[in-house]
């Protein structure tokens, strides 16, 4: 056992210590725990196999389609063979954005329109997002 002001630490001390570190670090895991929050189911979704029939103008115009936690996440344009400036269009209507944060039920029922001036392109890319919110759908059950 030390002496009090010796310098060596008494036992009851170096225990109080361990004790304290011990009780700081349960506090630290609980609050990494808690920070983690629950799991997000994600599923994706890639039309390049269920919309292979699906033609814009110059060829299948495949999407991937995230759902997160039943909801559209993000939906894109994968590679595809439709000429660059009448695929941008399509790419910068609301084809691409008016599902985001949607339930994939409520995704299904809204009416997306076509592009002017890349019509094929456009109707092709809603083809391919109706069957891929489908095949999400059939994923969630």
């Amino acid at each position: 056992m030390g002496i009090a002001g010796s310098g060596n630490p008494c036992y009851l001390c170096v225990m109080k210590r361990i004790i304290v570190l011990l009780g700081c670090a349960l506090i630290c895991v609980g609050v990494a725990a808690a920070c983690k929050g629950p799991k997000l189911k994600t599923v994706v979704i890639n039309t390049e196999k269920l919309g292979k029939e699906v033609l814009g103008y110059a060829g299948p115009t495949p999407v991937e389609i995230t759902v997160t936690d039943g909801k559209v996440a993000k939906i894109e344009a994968l590679p595809n063979v439709e000429s660059p400036g009448f695929f941008q269009r399509v790419k910068e209507s609301p084809i691409f954005t008016a599902l985001i944060g949607k339930t994939v039920k409520e995704a299904s029922e809204v009416k997306l329109d076509a592009v002017s001036g890349a019509t094929f392109s456009s109707k092709a890319v809603i083809e391919n997002i109706r069957l891929g919110l489908q095949e999400a759908a059939k994923k969630a059950r």
